[in-house]
């Protein structure tokens, strides 16, 4: 490839618009369950909003994964932007639990397929020399979003209404439709023969479980900030609970040029070790919080850490796997994070009714402990490898 420029037309009006689908899907997140007990759901069925959501993110994966090994995938990525959007809209109007909960279902489904059809598409367009870089420049579209919409949902839901959050993210999934139509997508360049539909197969590729598993682990620690850190921030009187979210944006993006280069000289083992431990310490000193200062020590650290291992492991999950495989791998990994943060909410949240949330944030610090193990030792593997 002759050309190894990174910020393309293409990619930036496809970075544009993952960051306005992500925007426009977190922002609910931390509404809706607010707003089903506005309508007289039970504890158990609030439960199920994340719950049904994941479940349709995860199995609709493997069928967009095999779909996108030998099709366009600009096609589906407008589809799933369009679908969301329309999903969005329905939601003031369900009034009956059940039927709320079964849209979750299909918002989910439409999401998975939004996720990894543009993560996949992104993939085509970066020069593979630039790979870790440019996945890295990707991947703020991602982690800034997630990371500060959550508050934007909550500053529209009090200031105005359910309404107008509702409407405000259809308009940030239209406009992601809309930039969508100005990504000129690379052509599909597989030419070998495509093997049949095997469910278990596609719905995780066995060749990347390494960073898959490691995605899992990784996920445990932002599931306990979104989860538990408003919650945190209340008991502690920290007022100002907001510039977590802001701080550790701002720094995942400001240090992403330096460590996307980082991985494409030295490889994933180095830096996703490095940034492992900072995000072990993060967590330490976000439980011992009790002030603005050591919310923003937290933050710096957190969005150094978290916010360099997770897209990383995206870069190294889609190298692990041949070009025509990337799609799969792509859904491997969002299914991975999806389960992360599932199975984070659900095992942290029965643990709180027993320990504290300072002893929350120390223990599940311990994950990123694990994933710089698990990362030496398969360093000195492949070190050992070479060797033979």
């Amino acid at each position: 490839m002759k050309n190894q420029r990174i910020f393309s037309k293409p990619f930036i009006f496809l970075f544009i618009s993952n960051f306005l689908v992500f925007i426009g899907f977190d922002m609910l997140l931390p509404i809706l369950p607010a707003y089903l007990l506005s309508i007289n759901a039970t504890s158990i069925q609030v439960g199920l909003v994340t719950t049904l959501f994941t479940i349709g993110a995860v199995l609709i994966r493997p069928f967009v994964g095999y779909y996108l090994i030998d099709n366009q995938r600009k096609s589906l990525a407008i589809g799933a932007s369009a679908a969301l959007m329309i999903i969005t809209m329905l939601y003031p109007f369900l009034n009956f639990v059940w039927l709320f909960l079964l849209l979750r279902i299909f918002h989910g489904a439409a999401w998975g397929v939004s996720t990894t059809a543009n993560s996949t598409m992104v993939v085509d367009l970066i020069p593979k020399s630039r790979l870790g870089e440019g996945m890295g420049y990707f991947s703020i579209s991602t982690t800034v979003g997630a990371i500060i919409s959550p508050s934007i949902g909550i500053l529209i839901y009090e200031s105005f209404s359910f309404d107008v959050l509702i409407w405000s993210s259809v308009v940030l999934s239209l406009l992601a439709v809309i930039a969508l139509q100005f990504v000129k997508a690379s052509p599909t360049t597989v030419m070998r023969e495509k093997q049949p539909f095997r469910f278990l197969d596609m719905i995780f590729e066995k060749e990347v479980w390494f960073p898959a598993l490691l995605t899992v682990i990784t996920t445990l620690g932002f599931g306990a900030v979104i989860t538990f850190l408003v919650l945190f921030g209340k008991q502690k009187g920290i007022d100002h609970i907001f510039l977590f979210f802001l701080i550790n944006a701002t720094v995942a993006t400001l240090i992403r040029p330096f460590t996307g280069k980082w991985y494409d000289k030295k490889g994933p083992w180095s830096i996703i070790i490095v940034s492992a431990m900072l995000g072990f310490l993060s967590l330490v000193m976000l439980s011992y919080a009790s002030n603005d200062i050591g919310l923003i020590i937290a933050a710096i650290l957190f969005g150094a850490g978290y916010g360099t291992v997770m897209p990383c492991l995206q870069t190294w999950t889609v190298q692990k796997v041949s070009e025509e495989k990337s799609g799969t791998a792509n859904a491997t990994f969002f299914s991975s994070f999806d389960v992360g943060v599932g199975v984070s909410a659900f095992v942290l949240g029965i643990l709180a009714e027993w320990i504290s949330l300072e002893m929350i944030f120390r223990i599940v610090s311990l994950s990123f402990i694990v994933v710089a193990v698990l990362v030496y030792k398969d360093y000195l593997n492949e070190k050992k490898l070479k060797n033979i």
